[in-house]
């Protein structure tokens, strides 16, 4: 198996985003791999998080949920879990073909891409604040296009409004979703409610 790039496959991502979901599609990642990778990247995540948190914002102002290192990667993985299974499902009512472990692939990668993107965030908003705040507009904007259009390789609807339709519902469920996840980790104990 050809591994691609990591940095071509990033802009790849960037530039044409079905090109790269098919990229990352046709290597069919082991699903043991695909979990333990979303694993480190949650921990990574919370890392990042419990670095930031304290010297981006005003602690009072933060749920106690969030920040706190552990819990935040609970409620992130937890939320990550259930939104993979939900596109999955949706996108599969609705037509689509794209199996779990094409999904979790997929997110994946997003996840990673999102990680790196906050830490660059992160290390602008000592430099040039006004600049780290608009490249996290413009990257969430984008990443939303990115999600949509790797929905739509993944389900092979062959239709961005299906995909959009996807999103949408799936943002839905991960909502509902995550409410009872975090009711059954006892989320409301400490802040959230």
């Amino acid at each position: 198996m050809n591994l691609p790039d990591p940095k071509q496959l990033a802009i790849d991502t960037l530039r044409d985003p079905r090109s790269a979901a098919r990229q990352i599609l046709e290597l069919r990642l082991d699903t043991s791999l695909l979990w333990t990778a979303l694993a480190l990247i949650v921990v990574l995540n919370a890392i990042l998080n419990g670095v930031t948190l304290p010297l981006m914002v005003v602690p009072d102002m933060v749920p106690a949920a969030f920040a706190s290192p552990w819990m935040f990667a609970m409620i992130l993985g937890g939320g990550i879990v259930i939104g993979t299974f939900i596109l999955t499902w949706i996108g599969q009512m609705m037509g689509g073909k794209a199996q779990l472990s094409d999904m979790l692939a997929l997110v994946v990668w997003l996840q990673g891409l999102r990680l790196l993107v906050q830490a660059v965030v992160f290390l602008l908003f000592f430099a040039v604040p006004m600049l780290s705040d608009i490249l996290a507009l413009v990257a969430g904007l984008w990443g939303i296009w990115i999600t949509v259009a790797f929905i739509d390789e993944a389900q092979r609807f062959g239709s961005i409004f299906k995909a959009i339709m996807v999103l949408v519902a799936s943002m839905l469920g991960i909502a509902i979703g995550l409410s009872f996840f975090l009711l059954l980790i006892g989320a409301s104990s400490v802040g959230m409610s």
